[in-house]
């Protein structure tokens, strides 16, 4: 009874954990004070040492000798990886998407977007459209085990927690280009955009490591 108790504790304590996370109340390069999470989420260490466990499997927390457990600050080495990673799920999502969805989904993700065609754009909530509208064409995709791939590799909570790396009014115009692409139903381009979509900011990275 004991050990399903605390199981629940510790999915309890990993979900809890992964929002403070996710929305940065614990910050990159943050160091997890233990004894002080524990009280805050009113458990005991030994469910939260296994909601970090958890979390360190997933890539969001690291564990470092003499420092202790830290969340994940990602290097602009990691991110160019991460960039890869996206460039080849994302570029056949986009692809089987355009083949794929109804004209309810298409209309859908055009709607993403249609907030931020007039006036100033916050970037906060820019920010939450952009990865809805990855998240949505990687969903509507109709491949289930890519989309599986694509979440448990946390690539879209990776970039929440890296932030906006191109401003908004460069985007912008490269989302509705995709969006275009697709309502045509010409996958070649579509994927082709997406892929080039991300290939921009991942040559911004690169320039900054040769620099």
């Amino acid at each position: 009874m004991d050990k399903i108790f605390n199981n629940e504790l510790s999915a309890q304590a990993y979900k809890r954990v992964r929002a403070m996370i996710i929305s940065k109340e614990l910050a990159p390069g943050q160091k997890i004070v233990q004894d002080k999470l524990a009280e805050t989420l009113g458990i005991s260490r030994t469910p939260l040492r296994s909601a970090l466990q958890m979390l360190e499997g997933e890539g969001l927390i690291v564990s470092i000798p003499r420092k202790g457990v830290i969340v994940k600050e990602f290097s602009d080495i990691e991110i160019v990886e991460i960039f890869d990673c996206r460039m080849a799920l994302e570029g056949t999502a986009v692809r089987l998407f355009t083949n794929n969805a109804g004209p309810e989904e298409i209309s859908e993700l055009k709607k993403i977007f249609t907030p931020f065609l007039e006036g100033d754009i916050d970037n906060s909530l820019y920010q939450k459209a952009d990865a809805k509208f990855h998240n949505t064409i990687m969903k509507g995709s109709g491949n289930g085990f890519l989309n599986r791939l694509f979440q448990q590799g946390n690539l879209l909570v990776c970039m929440d927690l890296i932030g906006l790396l191109r401003l908004p009014k460069e985007t912008l115009s490269e989302h509705i280009a995709i969006i275009e692409a697709i309502e045509k139903r010409d996958a070649d381009l579509a994927e082709s955009m997406a892929k080039e979509h991300l290939n921009k900011t991942k040559q911004l990275i690169l320039k900054k490591i040769n620099e």
